[in-house]
């Protein structure tokens, strides 16, 4: 193994991956970037890296990038490297290529965890790592996001949820994959009460956190409101609170279409006006 590794896999997408727009829906790509992170993880630590019944490897943080749709029926060719590791996690990066065109590009966080507890990376993980990281990884943005929810009452969508079994994963705790499902859902629920106007939207960007992954069957509270709207664009915040505790949060950068041209438009005085009215309460 050698420094700055590339690890390459090829993924085909499924039918029931695509949304209603029938390209492959954002939430469900991110999910592609996590098999791609899981494949290189299990050519790393052997065949059964997928499970784990002490230490667990789960990301911190999520910042995708949605370059290009994609589509089905077309594999997607997926790059990923360690770009940085210490004793408190590891930085990893995945690109996805659809006909040889990059359609997407997700880095994350990853650390250790153990009774749902951060803990340091054991020695041989660490070493394992060192050994293929490319040594370098520049400053993630920073995640101001995360302070908004101090006072989570003052966000103005709120809705419950109620985990399923489904959203369990293989280590019986809340999966990754359904943390970024309920943060889509934490969203929709304010993009689907406004008047577009015939207009379309469309995600350009997600940073998730990640707190913990307790599990449990008890309802969660989604809240999410506007923490930004500009010229063609606006930022959605979302997250998702366990019994008063913020699990996992978002920020999505929305980016407003013309669905005739899939091109960005100006937001028109009648949707900012909308999006104006949830602004989140104290906001710099």
């Amino acid at each position: 193994m050698s420094a700055g590794q590339l690890f390459e896999t090829l993924i085909t997408p499924r039918f029931t991956d695509l949304d209603t727009w029938r390209h492959i829906n954002n939430t469900r790509l991110y999910h592609i970037h996590q098999e791609a992170r899981m494949r290189t993880q299990m050519e790393l630590f052997g065949r059964d890296a997928w499970f784990s019944d002490d230490v667990r490897l789960r990301p911190l943080r999520c910042l995708t990038d949605y370059r290009l749709v994609s589509w089905y029926d077309s594999d997607l060719l997926a790059r990923v490297q360690i770009l940085d590791c210490d004793s408190q996690g590891f930085r990893v990066i995945s690109r996805l290529y659809q006909n040889d065109e990059l359609v997407g590009e997700q880095q994350c966080l990853m650390a250790a965890f153990e009774q749902h507890h951060r803990v340091p990376l054991p020695q041989q993980t660490l070493e394992r790592l060192q050994g293929v990281a490319l040594g370098a990884a520049d400053p993630l943005p920073g995640d101001a996001y995360r302070k908004l929810f101090s006072h989570p009452g003052g966000f103005p969508v709120h809705q419950q949820l109620t985990p399923r079994y489904g959203d369990m994963d293989v280590d019986s705790q809340r999966s990754e994959a359904a943390l970024a499902r309920w943060m889509e859902q934490a969203r929709f629920g304010g993009i689907r009460q406004l008047e577009m106007g015939g207009l379309g939207v469309l995600v350009a960007a997600t940073d998730m956190s990640y707190e913990h992954y307790r599990p449990g069957f008890h309802a969660v509270e989604l809240v999410s409101g506007i923490s930004r709207i500009g010229n063609s664009s606006f930022i959605f915040t979302g997250g998702c609170l366990d019994k008063g505790e913020l699990q996992a949060s978002a920020n999505t950068v929305m980016v407003v279409i013309d669905p005739a041209t899939d091109r960005p438009v100006p937001i028109p005085p009648a949707l900012r006006e909308q999006l104006q009215a949830w602004l989140i309460p104290g906001l710099d």
